[in-house]
């Protein structure tokens, strides 16, 4: 069985509309997909109809120990009043700290960023990688990173996001799941890593991805003893953002045991 609980769309930084990410997933045979937007739930206002179950949910930024941490909510009630408004305040933080990294762009060069994207509803680091590759200030979005908006560079803004217990108990109040997204993204030793499990075990965190993406055999164990020392359910997902990127849609539900299950809920 193919399933994905971690994919975007361009309501976020995605590549593909709503529509365009059903029908893929479709054509890979996915049989149960939740799209997981950076702080928004926009995507499901616009899916179309299909025979793919559809499992709501929503990927929240917050910082634990001072390191940026991302939160999936799975099964989500997306008319929770909680969430509606934790979502407003996630908005207005990116809001805010796009215009920060503009403004601390110009001293490199690049001038006017926050108005060329303001259009958009989420705007984040690689967009003005975009924009500084095409001002020719860098080579590729690589160079824009290492160069300027990497860990400790001078577009590197911190933000004010929901705090992690704030994230975790807004997901339990709307009936959801909450799920540590991507936990070897944070680059932790294995006892911060354990510290930080334990701590969104007592926070009210109930499952961690034991897939994200293309990952070796080693590392899916390693996270399903993790998941299993912790008592937590495992999640699975792509974590998909471009056709060419480095995931494709759906994960082979068979590499997991201990999978999250959701019965049907309407979205």
């Amino acid at each position: 069985m193919l399933l994905d609980y971690h994919c975007h769309s361009h309501c976020s930084d995605g590549e593909l509309s709503p529509e365009q990410l059903i029908q893929l997933a479709e054509q890979n045979d996915v049989e149960v997909l939740a799209i997981t937007d950076h702080d928004t739930i926009g995507a499901y206002k616009k899916l179309p109809d299909t025979h793919i179950k559809i499992v709501s949910g929503i990927e929240f930024s917050t910082c634990w120990n001072k390191i940026g941490v991302h939160i999936v909510g799975l099964n989500i009630d997306l008319h929770s009043k909680e969430l509606l408004k934790a979502i407003n305040l996630q908005q207005k933080a990116r809001k805010y700290r796009a215009e920060i990294i503009s403004k601390k762009l110009e001293k490199v060069g690049l001038i006017g960023a926050y108005e060329k994207l303001n259009h958009k509803k989420h705007i984040g680091r690689p967009d003005f990688a975009k924009l500084l590759v095409e001002a020719d200030i860098c080579k590729n979005q690589q160079h824009a990173f290492k160069q300027y908006l990497g860990a400790g560079k001078i577009g590197d803004v911190k933000n004010e996001w929901l705090s992690f217990e704030e994230v975790i108990a807004v997901i339990n109040h709307a009936g959801g799941v909450a799920v540590l997204a991507h936990p070897l993204y944070y680059k932790l030793t294995n006892a911060k890593l354990n510290r930080l499990v334990s701590y969104f075990v007592v926070a009210g965190g109930q499952a961690i991805e034991v897939i994200n993406g293309y990952q070796n055999l080693d590392k899916t164990k390693y996270l399903a003893k993790l998941a299993g020392f912790h008592k937590l359910k495992s999640s699975i997902g792509s974590d998909f953002h471009y056709k060419e990127g480095w995931s494709k849609l759906g994960v082979n539900s068979n590499l997991v045991e201990n999978l999250l299950t959701f019965s049907h809920q309407e979205y």
